[in-house]
């Protein structure tokens, strides 16, 4: 194709996605009637003949006047907005060179904005290059926020930070990942400044829809990061409810150092390790410190403690006391809080409070329908509760909301096989191992990818893999309860009684271990006349009070 039909092609297309075809078939369709009324009518009314070619001339110049609006502005639900132009893409902002782009950049020319999209690890443009967890937390914060709106799917976190610090074409990306725009930026913090530059781009033809450039104080951050959120769904033209708004403009902190220290905690309760919980732990408290207001850091203090409970790492009467009282308080400064309910279920659940843990995770799907995480957890609790049935719905809803998180899938999978759903275990065991291989890929030392890789490959009898993870897995978290515990399931499931006793006997060396969770897994059934075994369970129910009746 010649340079003049490729500008041709341009033209056309971005005259129809400014609609200005449509509104001169309008306009024309109406001056023509308005000339025929005219004709009609003013002769009988005793007008003069001028007043025709008046209306005539009239109707002439407005023809371009009517194409100029078309041009200029647009009528969204937001009401009359002058039309953003179009620009060629610029590519991935990953280099110290990267040019700002200027504001209200090009809108691809498209028919429909997509109703996907990724959002990338920003990329750390800082002068000491060492504010990765702040580039991924303002991140994985904008995704948080986005996740509650129904009408808009986003990519994982797992899925988008695959492409962290690879120079790959946004078309690229929204191929791999399945979405119709991506979110890039950049960001470069130095003192008690800040400047972000974000992109959103279309993943059909790379042509951008939004961009913009911040450069503020550090305690602007969490407010610059709500108006990213804010400009995305604009610009993507999703229209949003009132809970779903409330929920992207929610009250952060002011505080530039409470809030970076927030960040640095939710670093530590990704991972998800014993000392890494602990880590999150400390940060949280000395975010709330800071900023005694702020209802994201008491959430956070009450989230990882119901981490650690969740195995009982090393949980005492004070870390409960402390997490109740660190979820009540978030709840006092910010009422409509999913993530702080969802803490609190779990610890309610911690304490068999099943009823109580109940009421808790349904206001927490009621706050937020699209919350991954309270479906979720909720499944989980309702597992170990003994009621596998009830669990099955919530992990398809966890599974409908991000299709790619393996363990959603994995469990899924467990529970239908215990329940003899045999006909959809089949399906969602293949998936499951797809989504794990897909994990492993992307991140070949992921160990809670591994640990669940041992347990998938031995349910589905591929004895090798189900080998080869498991040693994998202890290489990768060789101290971690979690290892121990599903390679003991995996051997389990093999039938390998003696290794399975041998590792589940070193989870809980450690002093940890679920006893509810144990006492419902199906993966153990093979162990359960074993004496051995029982002795084990015993040792759990000592260390966390629990009587054998």
């Amino acid at each position: 194709m010649s340079d003049d039909e490729s500008r041709a092609g341009r033209w056309l297309a971005e005259l129809k996605r400014r609609k200005v075809f449509r509104v001169a078939v309008v306009y024309l369709v109406v001056a023509w009637l308005v000339v025929q009324v005219a004709s009609t009518t003013f002769e009988p009314m005793g007008l003069p003949p001028w007043t025709l070619k008046l209306v005539i001339t009239l109707a002439a110049l407005g023809f371009p006047l009517a194409c100029a609006l078309a041009w200029a502005f647009d009528v969204t639900p937001q009401g009359i907005q002058r039309t953003q132009a179009a620009a060629p893409a610029l590519g991935h902002v990953d280099a110290p060179e990267a040019k700002t782009l200027p504001q209200a950049a090009a809108a691809a020319p498209t028919s429909e904005p997509p109703d996907s999209v990724a959002i990338l690890p920003f990329v750390d443009m800082s002068p000491g290059r060492d504010q990765e967890y702040f580039c991924d937390g303002i991140a994985e914060e904008i995704i948080n926020s986005l996740c509650c709106i129904r009408d808009l799917r986003i990519a994982s976190r797992t899925s988008s930070f695959q492409f962290k610090g690879r120079a790959a074409d946004v078309r690229e990306i929204g191929r791999a990942l399945g979405v119709g725009a991506v979110l890039e930026g950049s960001v470069r913090k130095a003192g008690e400044r800040v400047r972000i530059t974000a992109q959103l781009v279309s993943s059909a033809d790379g042509y951008h829809l939004w961009s913009e450039s911040y450069d503020r104080d550090l305690s602007d951050v969490f407010a610059i990061q709500t108006e990213i959120a804010q400009k995305l769904v604009g610009a993507l033209r999703v229209s949003l409810s009132r809970q779903e708004r409330e929920l992207i403009q929610r009250r952060g902190t002011s505080n530039a150092e409470a809030y970076d220290l927030y960040l640095r905690g939710h670093a530590h309760l990704r991972d998800g390790t014993d000392t890494a919980l602990d880590h999150a732990v400390r940060f949280f408290r000395e975010a709330m410190q800071r900023d005694e207001r702020f209802a994201q850091a008491y959430a956070g203090i009450a989230q990882a403690q119901s981490m650690r409970g969740l195995w009982r790492v090393g949980m005492t009467q004070a870390d409960f006391d402390e997490a109740f009282s660190a979820s009540r308080r978030a709840l006092e400064l910010e009422p409509r809080m999913p993530e702080a309910y969802i803490a609190r279920a779990l610890l309610l659940s911690l304490q068999a409070r099943k009823n109580e843990a109940c009421q808790d995770f349904e206001e927490a799907i009621r706050l937020n329908p699209a919350s991954f995480d309270a479906h979720y957890l909720y499944a989980r609790h309702r597992f170990q509760s003994g009621e596998p049935e009830r669990a099955v719905p919530l992990y398809e809803a966890a599974v409908r909301l991000r299709p790619d998180d393996y363990q959603a899938l994995c469990l899924l999978e467990g529970v239908l096989r215990q329940t003899g759903a045999m006909d959809r275990h089949v399906e969602v065991a293949r998936r499951a191992m797809q989504a794990l291989e897909r994990q492993l890929a992307i991140d070949p030392r992921d160990g809670r990818a591994l640990q669940f890789g041992t347990v998938q490959a031995a349910r589905l009898g591929l004895r090798d893999k189900s080998r080869e993870f498991a040693d994998r897995a202890l290489e990768a978290r060789p101290d971690a309860f979690a290892t121990f515990y599903n390679v003991a399931c995996a051997y389990s499931v093999l039938g390998d009684r003696e290794d399975a006793l041998a590792m589940l006997d070193r989870a809980v060396q450690q002093g940890r271990g679920n006893l509810e969770w144990i006492e419902h897994d199906a993966d153990f059934d093979n162990l359960r006349s074993d004496p051995r075994f029982e002795a084990i369970v015993n040792r759990i129910r000592a260390n966390t009070g629990v009587s054998s009746a």
